[in-house]
């Protein structure tokens, strides 16, 4: 049968090119064109464009005509011409766009497609290899490799019936769904003679195949696949509201891999040709760890990573990551292990997959994405599922709405530390699913800028926002958190807020806080109770809400027969009780014992400028008596003891005495210097400050044309030791260029010392 069929597609290809004209592509100029576009615009339909051997940087138009293109393949059956025939993006746009109406008699045969980027809709960059709209293609013996886009890394198609006969597409990346071939509204016809192999591309939804709105079911007649049972992290298929299908049949004689059902291990000096099964064979890429693994609810495994810095230019890691029910992802360390997705996309994505996993170790920096631009994970609803995410730091990311997006699941977090993003921290969302519980202990969310960069206006989000969409609530307690010098630039939403907002039917516990100096466009400055609020109650214990502009607290749910209440007990509120504004006469406010209004003396220095000063009337002024099922951690956000001297104090920082209590001598300071380590450093070194005398004290970046690029610290302060973390930004929040920088310090006005820092990258 294959012979007849190839004597027949050799009698179709004669034919043709007797009855029609054919054009020459060859860079030499010896042919009728140098470049495959230049035959195109020549050509009338049913016209063959004959490519001779060369890579083409091109991005091929076919303008709606009906004709073949093709290399010396098409004549001579010689598959060596596939390999030596290439048409490069350039990543400069698709490859190849078939986008105006062309139909079932147009072909591209037997040239490799790679280096595509994809084609601009709208947002979005669509279809890395071909971006097909509205056409009706064959594809015949072509290699897709090695192409990127936004959706269909490999291959885009919209309103378009395509055949696909033995075309292999691998190695390609979409940032969202369907590394190697996305459907919307389409369809496929795999030939089942002439086969075709689809194996090891990337992306956060569907890696290898993903169909969404009015596809039609699909059998996938396959030479070799990527594994011979593939779930939805492979093959993805939802109908027009998201919901996932079960309509896909594979039909594949080879699979790439056999799935292991272990702990993987993976290192930046590690090779995708190893076993990946212990420490000293560890593979390179996360990505290919995630295909290679198996896992589930009764046999979880967990990827490893060992410190290093991974991103796509330094290992050819992709992101986002897909990740897969049951399968944890743990760094060795979270300041060494560094996931970087270079400003390309978000870092981590998860939609409808089993969930029950735990994110550890390691920080997520340079995500960039409209929607989440650190984490994404949603479960189906009412399933109930778990993810504990544990010492992570989310730094230099921007997007439209949050770093973290997580929706439908319970919800540990310890240890989250997010500064200096262009983007909101945490949307939490639950919908109709009972007693669904959020436990976030030990939270640092400083110095993020929330607004979209490309828009005049926009919503602005709150640094922590929850809500839910059923009438059964949504239980969160928060202990431990500091969220300072947060700011929203721009809003249409005046009943916003740049700290914590909650919608309908949250109870909200916020235990041992600090929240100040965050401002916001809208109506709340630190906590927000929306329009939506309804049913909503916030319990406050023990936590300092201070300098936030244009105010601490602003309630304004405008349902009278669903009120919401606000309970505030042994904690400083700027403003106290007058000071809360409640729109509406229906929701209450409940100020209770033992809370100040008064200025909480924060220490404006170090490390923990947010720490308790001696003089702090917020010491031993918190409470222990708080409600069954919340337990106070062991230790405060600074890692020191959380309780410490009478009883708590208010806020995230325990109150220590000079004598810590893990010191047992205090060596005195006879002399004001400075130093820092690493140095060199990239791109972050801590600065040791010891002050032999109090005063007004200046710590400044100087370049090496003695220019001041950043302040780190201007205030009064006593003599002691200080350290404090500069990571190689200005005061803009950019970042400063590699070289050579002068630490200088000024008490009183006078320079007291310099000490010279280089920065690498």
């Amino acid at each position: 049968m294959k012979f007849k069929l190839f004597i027949l597609f050799v009698l179709i290809s004669v034919y043709s090119l007797l009855n029609s004209t054919t054009w020459h592509i060859k860079q030499d100029g010896t042919g009728n064109f140098t470049t495959i576009q230049e035959g195109i615009n020549a050509s009338v339909d049913s016209d063959t464009i004959l490519v001779y051997p060369g890579t083409y940087f091109e991005n091929v138009n076919y303008n709606g005509k009906s004709i073949t293109v093709a290399s010396l393949f098409l004549t001579t059956q010689n598959e060596d011409y596939i390999n030596q025939t290439i048409i490069d993006g350039n990543q400069n746009g698709s490859c190849v766009r078939m986008i105006s109406g062309e139909d079932s008699t147009t072909v591209i045969c037997g040239f490799t497609i790679s280096n595509g980027s994809g084609t601009l809709h709208v947002y979005d960059y669509l279809g890395g290899g071909l971006y097909i709209v509205n056409s009706q293609p064959t594809i015949k013996k072509c290699i897709i490799k090695n192409n990127n886009a936004n959706a269909g890394g490999g291959i885009y198609c919209i309103g378009s019936q395509i055949e696909l006969v033995g075309v292999s597409i691998h190695n390609n990346h979409s940032y969202a769904s369907g590394g190697g071939i996305f459907l919307h509204n389409s369809e496929i016809n795999f030939n089942s003679e002439i086969l075709c192999n689809i194996y090891l591309n990337y992306a956060s939804g569907g890696c290898e195949i993903s169909k969404t709105w009015t596809c039609p079911p699909m059998e996938v007649y396959i030479d070799t696949f990527t594994v011979f049972e593939p779930d939805g992290y492979f093959i993805s298929s939802t109908n027009s509201i998201g919901v996932p299908l079960n309509d896909v049949i594979l039909n594949a004689q080879h699979a790439k891999f056999e799935p292991v059902n272990s702990d993987l291990f993976v290192s930046v000096d590690g090779n995708n040709s190893n076993n990946g099964l212990t420490p000293d064979e560890p593979l390179v890429t996360i990505n290919y760890a995630l295909s290679l693994i198996k896992s589930d609810s009764l046999h979880p495994n967990t990827i490893f990573l060992t410190n290093g810095h991974y991103s796509k230019s330094i290992n050819n890691q992709c992101f986002p990551l897909n990740m897969r029910g049951y399968i944890s992802l743990e760094g060795e360390s979270m300041d060494n292990t560094i996931l970087d997705a270079e400003e390309d996309c978000a870092l981590i994505w998860d939609s409808y997959s089993e969930l029950d996993y735990s994110l550890k170790n390691f920080t997520l920096s340079n995500g960039f994405h409209n929607i989440t631009s650190a984490i994404y994970l949603t479960a189906l609803q009412k399933q109930n599922k778990f993810i504990n995410l544990e010492n992570i730091t989310i730094m230099d990311c921007q997007g439209y709405n949050k770093s973290l997006n997580l929706v439908y699941m319970n919800l540990n977090i310890s240890n989250l530390f997010s500064y200096s993003n262009y983007s909101a921290c945490l949307s939490s969302v639950n919908s109709y699913q009972p007693e669904q519980e959020v436990i976030i202990e030990n939270i640092y969310i400083n110095d993020n800028h929330q607004y979209d960069p490309g828009s005049t206006s926009s919503d602005a989000r709150p640094q922590l926002s929850f809500g839910m969409l059923g009438t059964d609530p949504m239980n969160v307690t928060i202990t431990n958190m500091e969220l300072t010098e947060n700011i929203q630039i721009q809003s249409d939403w005046q009943e916003s807020c740049s700290g914590v907002s909650v919608g309908d039917n949250i109870n909200l516990n916020l235990v041992n806080c600090t929240i100040g100096n965050n401002s916001s466009p809208g109506d709340g400055g630190a906590i927000n109770i929306g329009p939506a609020g309804q049913n909503s109650v916030i319990n406050v214990y023990n936590s300092i809400l201070y300098g936030d502009n244009p105010g601490e607290i602003y309630i304004f749910n405008e349902f009278s027969s669903n009120p919401s209440t606000v309970n505030i007990q042994n904690s400083l509120v700027n403003g106290g009780y007058e000071g809360i504004e409640n729109v509406y006469s229906w929701n209450t406010v409940n100020w209770l014992g033992d809370n100040l209004d008064t200025i909480p003396q924060w220490t404006g220095i170090g490390d923990y400028p947010y720490a308790l000063a001696t003089d702090s009337p917020c010491i031993d002024a918190g409470t222990l008596d708080l409600p069954p099922g919340i337990e106070l951690p062991e230790f405060d956000l600074a890692g020191n003891p959380r309780i410490y001297g009478e009883t708590i104090d208010m806020g995230a920082y325990e109150y220590q005495d000079s004598v810590s209590v893990q010191e047992d001598i205090v060596i005195p300071i006879t002399q004001t210097r400075i130093s820092n380590c690493p140095n060199p450093f990239n791109p972050t070194t801590t600065i040791k400050l010891d002050l032999a005398e109090s005063g007004k004290i200046e710590l400044a970046i100087y370049n090496i044309k003695g220019q001041k690029v950043k302040t780190l610290m201007d205030a009064y302060s006593t003599k002691g030791h200080f350290e404090i973390v500069w990571r190689g930004v200005d005061d803009n929040k950019k970042k400063v260029s590699s070289g050579q920088y002068f630490i200088k310090l000024k008490v009183n006005e006078k320079e007291k010392a310099v000490n010279k820092c280089i920065l690498l990258k």
